[in-house]
């Protein structure tokens, strides 16, 4: 038996719970506390989900921070609350999300919706640098979720479409899977824009009609290569969104990340050439047109790379300050106040993934005069606020301190808030609870 670590008798924890790095990792273990948010998450879902259903139409949206002095503004959790959003959404195709903004059980059933995220990352090998790799990779996203039924998203469209088809008669118990193909190329005969569904285009509709979830997955991960879908990826979420309109999906937020990041590396003419692709191919095309709302994370360096293209494309503007963007825009205002800030540190400090035995609860080690001096150093930004509280979990541990109050934060606190304000994000996947 291994000799159990001060971190589990003393506080009670089988490992650190606080982020120890700067990014936001869709695939790794985390902590998603939707209060810190406040009155701002209500606002996102309300203007990214539900309007669009409201409206009738879908839209193309931001999401914002903006801090004076400071062009990238990073760290206050605009990764976390899209990437989380969307796999709630998913869970149960927004019944619960649209319930709470108000809408009616009976309504929210009769307008299942979905979600997808990606982030731009165009350092890694294989990193997604274009629009056709940010299509891929929503549709892996979607595909990839999870329904709380206890089966994949795939499963649960694929069962919807198969009993839609059977009860119009255009389908028998048994032969579903190519009813569903024949819909989908059907759908796109009507197009102006149809498109050639051949090769592994072909084989990827019918994995998406078949109902193995997991021989799709095996071929969107080992046979579907980078240089495929770099070039083909609007296609793969073009077929993806068809299919689940058959299973009567009335809309699909598509969250897009890191546009920094894509900003960075990409000159004037490559930025126009996305810039057209968005518009063209996801804002004025089908199936996207009537079904798909797009929004991206903007902070302002990224924006003035991006903006003389967006703007020679006629897009709208979604500048953060000019009031008729209000519908389009959200700003998120990061931890304002102590509350948000200790509910936080409470969550992370008490969630199952990292609890070895905390009958009490609460923010132990820490004390709130010790938690209170750490967020009036880091704030509002979340991400300065939990690498510090991971650094101070980390000390406190090394040392033996058996509380982690005023005392102890102080002295630390000035070279600790220097370096989370000063790490760089990291490229790759890690132990990326919140960005």
């Amino acid at each position: 038996m291994a000799i159990k670590s001060f971190l589990q008798t003393k506080y009670g924890l089988n490992q650190n719970p606080f982020p120890g790095n700067a990014t936001y990792g869709e695939d790794t273990q985390r902590v998603y506390v939707p209060e810190m948010f406040r009155t701002e998450r209500t606002e996102f879902l309300r203007k990214f989900v539900l309007a669009p259903l409201e409206n009738g139409q879908p839209l193309i949206g931001a999401v914002w921070s903006v801090v004076p002095g400071d062009p990238e503004a990073r760290g206050f959790g605009k990764s976390t609350l899209m990437g989380e959003e969307a796999k709630l959404i998913n869970r149960d195709f927004g019944r619960q999300t649209l319930i709470d903004l108000g809408v009616s059980p009976e309504d929210a059933d009769e307008n299942p919706i979905l979600a997808s995220y990606v982030s731009f990352n165009v350092k890694a090998q294989g990193g997604i640098a274009s629009m056709d790799a940010a299509a891929f990779h929503l549709t892996r996203f979607m595909l990839r979720s999870e329904h709380e039924r206890g089966q994949s998203v795939h499963q649960c469209l694929r069962e919807l479409a198969a009993a839609k088809l059977v009860a119009e008669g255009k389908a028998t118990e048994g032969n579903e899977a190519d009813a569903i193909v024949e819909a989908i190329r059907e759908r796109f005969r009507k197009l102006a824009g149809a498109i050639d569904i051949r090769n592994l285009l072909e084989d990827y509709l019918f994995h998406l009609a078949s109902d193995d979830s997991e021989a799709l997955q095996r071929f969107l991960a080992d046979d579907v290569g980078t240089w495929h879908h770099d070039r083909n990826g609007l296609k793969y979420l073009q077929l993806f969104v068809a299919f689940a309109e058959l299973a009567g999906i009335k809309h699909i937020t598509f969250f897009i990340d890191q546009v920094e990041d894509f900003t960075a590396s990409a000159g004037t003419a490559k930025l126009q050439k996305n810039v057209k692709i968005i518009r063209d191919a996801l804002i004025e095309t089908e199936p996207f047109a009537s079904t798909g709302s797009f929004v991206f994370q903007f902070h302002p360096d990224a924006y003035e790379r991006l903006r003389d293209a967006w703007l020679h494309e006629d897009m709208r503007s979604l500048e953060w300050d000019d009031p008729l963007n209000a519908p389009y825009v959200v700003v998120l205002k990061g931890l304002e106040t102590f509350e948000s800030a200790k509910l936080l540190a409470e969550r992370c400090l008490n969630h199952e993934a990292f609890v070895a035995s905390r009958p009490e609860g609460g923010i132990s080690p820490f004390t709130e005069g010790g938690l209170r001096k750490v967020w009036e150093a880091t704030r509002p930004r979340p991400r300065w606020f939990l690498r510090v509280l991971h650094d101070l979990l980390q000390l406190g541990n090394t040392n033996r301190e058996d509380v982690l109050d005023e005392a102890f934060v102080v002295p630390k606190l000035e070279r600790l808030s220097a370096d989370a304000r000063t790490i760089e994000p990291a490229t790759g996947s890690g132990d990326d609870r919140l960005a």
